[in-house]
């Protein structure tokens, strides 16, 4: 177990704690202006899929419409060809009271058969893109539905983020104010860090060269 230093400085302890929640809501800032821009991107991502669910709810009602315009043509016909009867070759030959009747006869009766086959098909295409369409716009509601719930959540982070930066605000500003005016004016213009003397060098003494003594009398 660490004790403190029963000599510590308070003024020191609060300029470091004025500090530190400084850092804090220097870092909550940053925290929310990114998630600012998650928020306009998921909210994008929102607007985006609901126009696709309008279009495509739009493109089923415009199949359905398709489709019963159809329906209608296929009801038609087929009312038709019962009250005509179904006739085969032999049964129209022996019906028909001339040769004009008859070709006439097997004329309508292919031109039915020919527009029966035709709206049929229409018939069933157009189900198909009714049907396609109605899975495209359930497909695009659920993707709109799940832009709107992480939107929602990443509006809920930041009104988080938001409420916490004001109460690192309120309590930077109480421990600011508890400040003497030195600490105040020290912490507004810090003093430079001081920067290490270079120590010099002590020159190194020349050695002074030895000369041979003469010897007295030498010569």
């Amino acid at each position: 177990m660490v004790i403190a230093p029963s000599w510590a400085d308070p003024a020191q302890d609060a300029m470091a704690k004025l500090n530190e929640l400084s850092r804090q809501a220097e870092q909550t800032t940053e925290a929310m202006h990114s998630a600012q821009l998650d928020l306009n991107d998921k909210l994008a991502a929102q607007r985006a899929a609901d126009k696709k669910h309008n279009d495509d709810q739009a493109a089923v009602d415009a199949a359905k419409v398709h489709l019963a315009s159809y329906q209608n043509s296929v009801n038609n016909l087929a009312a038709a060809a019962y009250m005509g009867g179904r006739v085969d070759g032999m049964q129209a030959i022996l019906t028909a009271g001339s040769p004009q009747g008859l070709i006439d006869k097997l004329a309508v009766q292919r031109v039915m058969a020919t527009q029966m086959a035709s709206q049929m098909k229409s018939y069933r295409i157009a189900g198909e893109q009714a049907a396609k369409a109605e899975r495209e716009s359930a497909k695009s509601a659920a993707d709109a539905k799940s832009a709107a719930e992480q939107a929602a959540a990443v509006r809920a982070s930041l009104q988080s983020k938001q409420s916490q930066l004001q109460v690192q605000i309120a309590v930077v500003k109480s421990q600011y104010m508890s400040l003497t005016a030195d600490q105040r004016t020290a912490l507004a213009n810090p003093a430079p860090a001081a920067v290490p003397r270079r120590r010099r060098r002590r020159p190194v003494p020349r050695r002074r060269k030895r000369h041979p003594r003469t010897r007295a009398g030498a010569g």
